[in-house]
């Protein structure tokens, strides 16, 4: 990537562009992961910047919507930074072919309703956007009860007014989880002063679903690895041990603003893995939600505890897909890099 000063150029060029061209490559080819990928790039390059226009191909709405996505999640600043952060890139216009010229988005705003393409990457940027802003807070703020107050806060909102479906909130506080059995989210939370929880937000179109997907997703606030300990190191970024409940509770608001016609059923096992004096011990036997037994050898393997107990929840309701979102091992990442997902 390469910016150019149009002063830099022939004197016939300058009164014709912008002051500053941002050259960005997109590799081998200029398929849709590629496109996203270089607007990602420029959009971030471009913080501070009031108003960038993309002229990346955009001739098909595959990829009209690509460009668009990628700068709009290129345009990220967490929100709740103190110091506030450099401002995110505020208005990006996207030159096409596709209808009136130009297409311009601005950022949590329904600029493009007529638009079905645009606003469909602007729904999906704005839940990258929510799921990061979850991972960003710290872990003092993103406590079980909290993350559970905030699922049910942006329920309400995406769910206002909607006559295409509902969207329901459930959350099993950790009295109820013990009454229910839910042995594993309870035992990793316990050596926690803030209790677990176990959160089920259901979207239901109006219209007769083909299909029920079950979403699960890991929900760890912060992870000290309980009391087979974590080495200091390897402590600071274990609040971002909960991204697969924040990218769960995402994908199905974003399904409810868009109207899928499918049942989407997302449940976030949240817990923070503490060493505290009701904290499990190695060799402790607990028992889930499906009644199988589990022997804890290493309170560190808390993620397969607690999606356990929620995949035995999610599979009870015979939904035709399950898939689950966890940080579960770095093992992943010596095996398939950073770039895939395990």
């Amino acid at each position: 990537m390469v910016r150019v000063p149009t002063a830099a150029l022939g004197e016939s060029r300058r009164d014709s562009l912008a002051p500053i061209l941002l050259v960005v490559g997109t590799g081998d080819g200029d398929d849709v992961a590629a496109l996203r990928r270089a607007a990602g790039r420029a959009a971030r390059d471009l913080a501070g910047t009031e108003h960038a226009i993309f002229a990346l191909p955009a001739d098909t709405a595959e990829r009209l919507a690509a460009v668009a996505e990628g700068a709009l999640e290129g345009a990220y600043a967490w929100s709740r930074r103190v110091p506030e952060p450099t401002p995110p890139l505020a208005r990006i216009t996207v030159l096409t072919p596709l209808g009136p010229l130009p297409r311009t988005l601005l950022r949590r705003s329904p600029a493009n309703a007529g638009a079905p393409e645009l606003e469909r990457a602007r729904v999906l940027a704005e839940a990258v956007t929510a799921t990061r802003d979850l991972v960003n807070d710290p872990p003092a703020a993103l406590t079980p009860a909290a993350f559970a107050d905030y699922a049910r806060r942006a329920a309400d909102a995406a769910g206002r007014g909607r006559k295409d479906g509902r969207l329901e909130v459930e959350v099993y506080d950790d009295k109820r989880l013990k009454a229910d059995g839910f042995g594993g989210i309870a035992g990793v939370g316990h050596g926690s002063v803030h209790p677990p929880r176990l959160v089920r937000v259901t979207w239901t179109p109006r219209v007769k679903a083909t299909e029920h997907v079950a979403l699960v997703g890991k929900g760890i606030t912060f992870d000290s690895g309980g009391l087979s300990l974590k080495p200091p190191t390897s402590m600071p970024g274990m609040k971002s041990d909960m991204a697969g409940a924040a990218t769960v509770l995402s994908a199905t608001l974003a399904a409810a603003r868009l109207g899928l016609p499918i049942k989407v059923t997302a449940w976030l096992a949240l817990a923070e893995n503490l060493p505290g004096g009701a904290a499990q011990r190695p060799s402790d036997v607990v028992t889930m939600f499906d009644g199988t037994t589990v022997e804890v050898t290493n309170t560190d393997a808390e993620g397969r505890l607690v999606l356990a107990d929620a995949l035995a929840a999610a599979v009870a309701e015979a939904p035709d897909v399950v898939l689950d979102v966890a940080t579960l091992t770095g093992a992943q990442i010596v095996a398939l890099g950073e770039r895939i997902a395990a």
